[in-house]
Order: C-alpha cells, then structure tokens, then sequence
C-alpha cells in the first residue's frame, strides 16, 4: 500500500509502472497445476494449451479489441468472486466488484481514458456506466463485511480506499496482489508446504516473469508496438482464468 501512495504521488506514469509491477509480482498463484488435493508443476501439453488459448484471446484483442476487453472484464469479475481463499463470499464479491468497477465509478474519466489505449480507441461511455454499478455493488458488499466483521473484510475495505485514491491501473493491479494473488498463495502454501508450491511454481513464474519482462523491453526500445504488447498480456493472462477448475 506503501508503495502505492509513493507511487501515485509520483504521477501517473509510476503508478501504471506500479501496477504493471504488482500483476507480475502476483503470477505465481496461478503459475501451478493445482487439483485433487495437491499441487505440481504444470505438464507440457497444459502449457501448451494454454499458449494456444493467449494466442487466440490475443488475437481478438489485435482484431476485436472491445470484444477482448469485455471477455476479459466479465471473466475477471468471475474470477475474483470466486477466489479460492478464506475470505467470506460476500468480501470476495465485493473485491470482485471493486476491481472490475470500483475505478469506473470513482475515476470515470481516468478509466474510460485506460480502456481506450487498450483498446486503441474510444470506448462507448455505457461501458464505463455499467462497470460502475458493478463498483456500487462492490463498495455495498465491502460495507456490509466491514460491519457484520466477515472474514477478509480488511481487504475489501483497502480495495474500496484503492480505487478512490489511485489511478485504475495501480488500484486494480494492488487489488489484484493483495487481495487475490498473496491469498491464494497462502492457502497453497498452508495446504501443501511451502518447498511443495516453490517446486511447482518457481519455473512457469520465471518463464512468465520474463517474458513480460521482455514484452517491456521490446516496446521500450520500439521493436513492438504497445497494441501487440497489451494483446499478448491479456492474452497470457486470460488462460488463466478460463483454466480454473469449476469444482473448486
């Protein structure tokens, strides 16, 4: 959170720099194959799927950009609602509101201005509306688990504050690591060891690691173009989510 306010009071340029950092600093969560009571590392032809799928979702971010955005907002809402950590459903619904809308309802503008570099143009301001009776819905649920003390409801309230104060990309991607990526690691880490998960995770996350590293790098130095670049990270992120085991 500390980081956060240094980094909004920076500017707007460090905040995304932050946020982008928090949704890598988060990967490992996901970076395991997780099911039947236990955790490995990810098989071959699993990873191979799942490069197929970013590459199809990537492609429809390059060719249907709005299309893209609102699988991936609606994927995430269901994502986050369904977290498997030890939060009461009420708080993860409420942080499932406030990350997918709780900036489109505090900071309209700045949003409607980051959909629209997704997505390389203007974004219908319905969109933005919509979102934002998610963040209503979201900022209600964080209430009620404030008051009634259900569990995880610090959460909720740090994501609430988040996307008052911070630009959207920094509050969503703080969201993201603090309320979704740390909890579910720790579930992990308490059901199965520590050495068990690192063994699991440790070479996706690296792979991962880099090659969002190098996504960076090549658009640093103008050998990629940003519309690729934010293709092929919602498009390795996506796979993710749709991936998800439904029994959990």
């Amino acid at each position: 959170m500390t980081l956060g306010v240094v980094a909004q009071i920076a500017g707007d340029g460090w905040a995304v720099l932050a946020g982008l950092v928090f949704f890598v600093m988060g990967l490992a969560h996901g970076a395991g194959d997780e099911n039947e009571g236990g955790i490995a590392r990810i098989k071959l032809v699993h990873a191979a799927a799942y490069l197929v799928t970013g590459a199809a979702v990537a492609a429809l971010f390059l060719f249907a950009p709005l299309a893209g955005l609102a699988l991936f907002l609606a994927l995430s809402a269901w994502h986050f609602a369904r977290s498997d950590c030890a939060f009461d459903p009420v708080t993860r619904y409420a942080i499932a509101g406030l990350a997918v809308g709780g900036s489109a309802l505090f900071r309209p503008g700045e949003t409607g201005e980051v959909f629209a570099m997704i997505v390389g143009g203007d974004v219908p301001v319905l969109i933005v509306r919509v979102l934002a009776l998610l963040g209503v819905a979201g900022t209600g649920a964080a209430a009620w688990a404030l008051v009634r003390g259900l569990r995880g409801f610090g959460h909720a309230v740090i994501a609430l504050a988040a996307t008052v104060v911070f630009n959207p990309v920094l509050a969503v991607g703080l969201i993201f690591l603090t309320a979704h990526a740390i909890p579910v690691q720790q579930r992990q880490i308490a059901n199965y060891g520590r050495s068990t998960v690192w063994r699991a995770v440790a070479l996706p996350t690296l792979i991962a690691t880099l090659g969002a590293l190098g996504i960076a790098a090549l658009v640093w130095t103008g050998h990629l173009t940003l519309s690729i670049a934010i293709a092929l990270a919602f498009g390795m992120a996506t796979p993710h989510m749709l991936t998800e085991r439904l029994e959990r």
